[in-house]
């Protein structure tokens, strides 16, 4: 087997055997990856995948065993590109990277700046798309790397945490919640409310579709926006409206008008970096990828 085929076994099985899925993944034909598949089995007189119909619906016990070994072969084939590419110190190219609107600006633009300035042979393109779009946009391989917050929601994408913070309701300071004794809210007071917030492009909106219809409650929309900030100038102009956003997000608007506090259950809000082992092949997205991790590591070290 060659790491062609290695890569095509394993982009299969990640992709629940939707040959299909993975030749758009892989960025070739469906014959190209049967081929291939046929050729393991035909060269090694085994059979790797269980058939029904004509489909492939799982792995036989020497399909199981070969996926195990291919994953500890390709392991040490990225392993070893990272030593190649850390001997060719290769820190030039181009790198797409999309990120949500908001992540990039409350978030990665310190992270954008120090790049840029340090690896100036490296042209960052950037895409500001939601969440959803992005993860699209990384499995058939039109962006390189992708910021979005987690978790992902599509099967393929490799995610690594960098960023950590939570949910946070918001409210005008003759509101209701800020004469309450507890710092925490309860989400079954939260639902009760007139919220503002995000538009359902947007990956906390998701997540709280799905905290209010996981109670069978349809949710209290006063208004949904793309605008963050126009969230807060209406919560700080009517106290019987409460606003529904990302902590990082609302901090340089707390004052005397504005409060917010946390919510329980405890509404996470987290930030991943995700890539696609078809994505890592490139030494400068790799490099990219590395840089950014190490950036946001350190970034967790000070912040403690």
């Amino acid at each position: 087997m060659d790491i062609n085929q290695i890569k095509y076994l394993l982009t299969v099985v990640d992709n629940d055997f939707n040959l299909t899925k993975s030749a758009e993944i892989l960025h070739v034909s469906q014959p190209a990856i049967s081929k291939s598949i046929k050729d393991i089995e035909f060269k090694k007189g085994i059979q790797v995948f269980k058939h029904k119909k004509g489909r492939i619906i799982g792995l036989t016990r020497y399909g199981m065993m070969l996926v195990s070994e291919s994953k500890k072969v390709y392991q040490q084939y990225v392993e070893m590109m990272e030593k190649l590419n850390k001997l060719s110190n290769e820190k030039n190219g181009t790198v797409k990277i999309g990120i949500a609107p908001v992540i990039n600006s409350i978030v990665f633009n310190d992270a954008l700046i120090s790049f840029i300035n340090t690896n100036p042979g490296i042209e960052l393109k950037l895409i500001e798309r939601g969440a959803y779009h992005l993860q699209k946009m990384l499995v058939l391989g039109d962006i390189d790397l992708a910021v979005i917050v987690s978790p992902a929601t599509i099967e393929g994408i490799y995610e690594n945490l960098i960023y950590e913070s939570s949910v946070r309701v918001w409210f005008n300071a003759n509101h209701r919640f800020n004469n309450a004794k507890n710092m925490v809210i309860p989400f079954t007071e939260v639902e009760k409310e007139k919220i503002v917030t995000l538009t359902d492009s947007f990956m906390v909106t998701f997540q709280l579709n799905k905290r209010l219809r996981g109670d069978r409650i349809k949710p209290n929309y006063f208004l949904q926006t793309v605008s963050w900030d126009l969230v807060l100038n209406l919560v700080q102009r009517d106290s019987n409206l409460v606003g529904i956003l990302a902590a990082p997000i609302g901090r340089n608007y707390s004052d005397k008008e504005i409060k917010s506090k946390e919510m329980d259950p405890r509404f996470p809000w987290k930030i991943s970096l995700c890539s696609t082992i078809t994505s890592l092949e490139s030494p400068t997205v790799d490099y990219t990828k590395n840089w950014f991790l190490n950036y946001f590591a350190k970034y967790k070290k000070l912040s403690v």
